[in-house]
């Protein structure tokens, strides 16, 4: 039987051009087209698939990429900052043939809404494990399957929207029925096959990671950098941060025997050295950690990881883990300088003192931060800014900070805030529960018929109307202690960004 899916291209779509770039943009690969890529490969071995990055292959040469290869099947990655360029990537994609299918945040928080509105788009796989999903939608384009029987797939049928609502991971391919891999319900995502991205994106990850960070690794010689993702999900999975996104925050882990087998396959692959583990939450399991320190072998050598860490899970006995683990580097959303603005936008465990104690035992063991600071929530005010800035000085001034990014609070549809924002009812619900004001009434109940139908959002604009609700601090004032903020970092020479804003936001004013 001929195949009608022979050549497929997934493609991680880069930032729309008028975004700002965040501390970390282009030193590390994104792993999901790879870890896709891989499975393809996997389970249809005649395909041939390639998998690239937008956030280092320029736009022009993914396009050229398109007219030459002309792919059966085109997958995008599309995160809220990359929407236009997706857009262009799967209009280019249908223009030569291709079947197109969006995954990630975006497209998962968007997804009926992009069907409705975007012929050029034909499916958008919401789940959160998608190697599975892909490869059964190339199995139902093929003939081999019932398209119903792909798992967590939207699409248009003659009666709406379709979602099959199945399980991500086929029972069949989770390994261990017990013990020690009960839990280990990752390990049926194959270990990335780095091979399959070209080699120069590789080259090219390297070069960026060195010319921003070179400077934590004298006399190191650093080979080669890469992502890798062997947990999933997050301690705060039934009270998250009003902010996050992530559609997905179950606690999932690979063995500690496949983590270190992926380590030693990117080592083999692509000489690499500088791993990002990008578990929502490594400290959210400070016993998964141990088990990858006790399983760690002999002959590894000396990797080095960069991971997230939260502050009010950072204990002595944690950092200890991470550095006989090879933690070098840790990502924590400090998020606030003010005990009052962190209650309310993550918990009641988060403090100043908590942020402040974390950044003390990991300038203790010499392991440097890459923080984030989130500016207007729920009832933020002049003085819980000023106290932000002089914790963001504090930070740099004490040399804790290996990069340092600051943006105003954007409220993404798939987490609390943009829920509030959709249902105004549960935003008066929650206000009077937390003890905030909505300060403008009648744009909050105007919020639904604004935002709730197109596919397009203008972040600055939703950013605004919820300031406008919510902050008594102004978007003026918010825009102000941004710059403040990056520009003490770049002038103290920390690495410095602001993501999901637009470059005329933060033109000086």
């Amino acid at each position: 039987m001929t195949k009608k899916v022979r050549r497929v291209l997934l493609v991680n779509a880069g930032s729309d051009d008028d975004f700002t770039a965040i501390a970390n943009d282009g030193t590390f690969p994104a792993l999901g087209v790879v870890s896709l890529a891989t499975v393809l490969k996997h389970d249809h071995p005649y395909l041939d698939v390639i998998a690239v990055d937008g956030q280092i292959t320029p736009m022009t040469q993914i396009e050229e990429l398109v007219a030459d290869f002309e792919p059966d099947l085109l997958g995008v990655g599309v995160l809220a900052t990359s929407y236009g360029n997706s857009l262009r990537l799967a209009e280019l994609g249908k223009k030569h043939g291709a079947v197109t299918v969006f995954g990630n945040d975006q497209a998962t928080a968007m997804a009926e809404r992009i069907l409705r509105h975007r012929e050029a788009v034909d499916y958008v796989c919401a789940a959160d494990v998608g190697e599975f999903a892909l490869s059964a939608l190339v199995d139902a384009l093929d003939g081999e399957r019932p398209l119903e029987t792909v798992p967590e797939l939207l699409y248009r049928t003659p009666d709406g929207i379709a979602h099959n609502r199945l399980p991500e991971i086929p029972p069949d391919r989770i390994k261990g029925s017990g013990g020690a891999l009960a839990n280990a319900v990752l390990d049926a995502i194959p270990v990335p096959d780095r091979t399959l991205m070209p080699e120069h994106n590789w080259d090219r990850y390297l070069s960026n990671y060195l010319n921003r960070y070179g400077g934590f690794h004298t006399g190191e010689q650093i080979t080669g950098v890469t992502t890798m993702n062997r947990a999933r999900g997050c301690a705060r999975v039934k009270a998250p941060c009003h902010f996050c996104g992530i559609m997905d925050l179950s606690l999932r882990f690979s063995s500690p025997e496949l983590f270190w087998q992926d380590v030693r396959t990117a080592q083999d692959q692509i000489s690499a050295r500088i791993f990002y583990e990008s578990f929502d939450s490594m400290s959210s399991s400070p016993r998964w950690v141990k088990s990858l320190v006790d399983a760690k072998p002999d002959d590894i050598g000396d990797p080095k990881f960069f991971v997230y860490t939260q502050a009010a899970e950072t204990t002595p006995r944690l950092v200890e883990l991470y550095r006989r683990l090879g933690v070098y580097r840790v990502n924590m959303g400090l998020e606030s300088g003010d005990t009052r603005m962190l209650k309310v936008l993550k918990g009641p465990r988060d403090s100043l003192e908590n942020n402040r104690r974390a950044g003390l035992l990991f300038k203790e063991a010499g392991i440097p931060i890459h923080g984030s600071l989130v500016l207007g929530g729920p009832g933020e005010d002049q003085e819980s800014l000023e106290n932000t800035v002089a914790f963001a000085r504090w930070l740099i001034d004490n040399e804790m900070m290996s990069s340092l990014e600051a943006q105003p609070l954007y409220p993404d549809f798939g987490a609390l805030t943009g829920k509030w924002l959709m249902n105004p009812t549960l935003a008066r619900q929650v206000a009077k529960e937390k003890g905030f004001e909505i300060l403008d009434e009648a744009l909050l109940d105007s919020m639904p018929d604004k935002y709730g139908t197109s596919d397009m959002v203008d972040f600055d604009e939703v950013s605004r109307d919820w300031c406008t609700i919510f902050s008594h601090a102004t978007w003026d004032e918010l825009i102000e202690a941004t710059l403040t903020i990056r520009s003490y970092a770049s002038g103290q020479g920390t690495v410095t960004g602001s993501g999901r804003m637009t470059n005329a936001e933060l033109e000086p004013r």
